[in-house]
Parts: C-alpha cells; structure tokens; sequence
C-alpha cells in the first residue's frame, strides 16, 4: 500500500512539472474573424439624366461599374451615350464686341472607359467607403453633323458691311469618326445605406488619336465622354456624380495591413 501511494505521488508531481515546463502565453488572442464582401457594384451618372432636363442641346446616359479583386484593387469601367449641339460664335469684326454664329454642329456617339481603382482609404470595422485613384483607358466612336455655317472674310477690314459670306444651312453628316485617351481619375465612394453607394469623381483625360470630319473645314470639337477638344491642348476635364448597388458574390477574411502592403508590392 505504501508503494502504491509513494508511486501515485511521484507520478502526480511528474505531471506537475510538465505542466509547468510549457510556456504561458499571457498575450489574448482575438477569435473574431472580419470578413469582407467581394462582388460587382452597378450604377448610373446622375449628372447626365439632370443635363437631360436642364439643357435642351444634351442628351447623355451612362452606366457606372466596379468590381472588387483585391482588398484595395477594384477593375471600374463607364459606358455611355451622348449627343450634343454646339454653336460656335466669332467676333464680327475686329472692333464690334457682338458675336455671330461662325457654324452649328451635333456631335452624337458610344463610349467605353475601363481600367482600375485603388483605395487609400483605411476603413473602420464594418465600412466599405472608398478614397480612391484611378487609370482608364477610354474609345468613343461617333458622328459629326454639320447644320449650318458661314464663311469668314479676314480680309474686310476696307469694306464695309459683313465680314460673313453665306455658306450652307443644309446639314453635312460625317460619320465612322472615333477618339482614344487616356484618364487619371480621382473619386469617392460613401455607402448611405446597406450596399447602396453615392459617388463623385474628377477625370483629367489626355487625348491619345482622333479622327477629323474634314480637318480642312471642320474638327472635332467635342466627343463624346471626352468633352470639349481645343487646339492649343490635348488635355479635357469631367465629372461624374454617382449612385450604385453593390451585389455581394462571396467574402474573404480581412486581411492584416502588412499582408496587404506584401500584396501590394508583389
């Protein structure tokens, strides 16, 4: 009997020292895994639907799109549609302050623009805003319709009466015309309530290539999603005022931020 209990003792101080000889991890662990919804968010341009009532030279429609492949990096991409009638005025002599419509054009055509997003915004526990900066690459193909003009005379300094020679009012259609550039995008995205987002943006876009109606008589002027197209610079401005639906596909765990920058930088 003496053996047995002398025996059962020197195995319960075995056990002991064991248990003692495992380190204590004092540090607490957080079991609660954070997982973020991946899927497509789909929208329209609010600002043209509003130029549609506001301005009866406009019609415009474009339809807005990202989605979501990394925790930072979204693939975005605009289409859209647009029509426009522009009048440009000129001077009527070097002296009068007046203005006369030099020509009357309507530029109607598609575009697309596709590239990718990258948010700098480091969201709370939960949010799903967006900071972000942007590249696209944009193709708009479209028609120039020519409906009136006139033809200046610079050399009627000596004469008196218009410097304008009647030209034409019927319309000239010139069609299978298409531009490339290129954009830097800077925007925001706030979710106002469960997957239903507003956006603003600010497009900065360089002509890369257009094609002229008749560079002769008549440029492009304007393009579709570009804007206004001038000669001394290549470079057009935009915007766009959104509001999308966010359709969830699937989640993955959040990621730590150091998993994230290594991701990056790969």
């Amino acid at each position: 009997m003496l053996k047995f209990i002398i025996s059962l003792l020197f195995l319960i101080s075995s056990i002991g020292f064991y248990g003692q000889s495992k380190p204590i991890d004092t540090k607490p662990k957080d079991t609660v895994v954070y997982k973020q919804a991946y899927g497509l968010r789909v929208g329209v341009d609010l600002s043209k639907p509003l130029l549609n009532f506001t301005n009866n030279n406009y019609e415009g429609f474009e339809i807005v799109g990202d989605y979501r492949l990394t925790q930072k990096l979204f693939l975005a991409a605009e289409i859209g549609n647009e029509t426009k009638t522009r009048q440009e005025e000129i001077g009527s002599n070097f002296t009068e302050t007046t203005t006369n419509p030099l020509y009357n054009f309507t530029t109607k055509g598609s575009y697309i623009k596709f590239g990718i997003d990258y948010n700098t915004y480091a969201n709370w526990y939960g949010e799903q805003n967006s900071i972000y900066i942007g590249a696209r690459y944009a193709y708009a193909t479209f028609s120039q319709t020519l409906n009136n003009y006139q033809i200046y005379n610079s050399n009627n300094y000596w004469r008196e009466g218009s410097a304008f020679v009647a030209g034409s009012t019927t319309p000239q259609e010139f069609g299978s015309l298409s531009a490339h550039w290129l954009e830097a995008v800077l925007g925001v995205k706030v979710e106002i309530f469960s997957n239903l987002y507003l956006g603003a943006s600010v497009r900065i876009g360089i002509l890369v290539a257009d094609k002229d109606p008749d560079p002769s008589r008549f440029n492009n002027l304007w393009i579709p999603g570009f804007n206004n197209v001038t000669d001394n610079s290549a470079f057009g401005v935009g915007y766009n005022y959104s509001i999308s639906y966010f359709i969830p596909l699937y989640k993955k765990e959040k990621k730590k931020k150091t998993e994230v920058e290594k991701e990056v930088t790969e």
